[in-house]
């Protein structure tokens, strides 16, 4: 039997605000309503509600619209990139 195709979810370059990416990484990996929309809502989610291939493609260079909102960002990413650790279902692939 094959394996399920991968799902390229690609993080758009025109998300300005961090409540935007929390909005597109929910509606995208179909996270629950009651996801939290923090950090630790992040990791509750990604590590046990994707159970589907996904591969999360990040800009490198990406900084959220604002360097402000920029650390957050990365944060974000942290958590998604540990999570990935955890479960085998999530990729998360960085590109120029």
């Amino acid at each position: 039997m094959s394996e399920p195709l991968e799902t390229r979810i690609v993080v758009p370059a025109d998300i300005d605000s961090i409540e935007d990416l929390y909005t597109f990484l929910q509606d995208s990996l179909e996270f629950p309503g009651w996801f939290g929309r923090n950090l630790n809502a992040l990791w509750d989610c990604a590590t046990a509600d994707i159970n589907k291939p996904v591969c999360i493609v990040w800009p490198r260079h990406w900084s959220c619209g604002n360097p402000y909102h920029y650390l957050e960002a990365i944060r974000i990413l942290d958590v998604l990139n540990e999570a990935s650790q955890e479960n085998p279902n999530l990729k998360i692939e960085i590109v120029e």
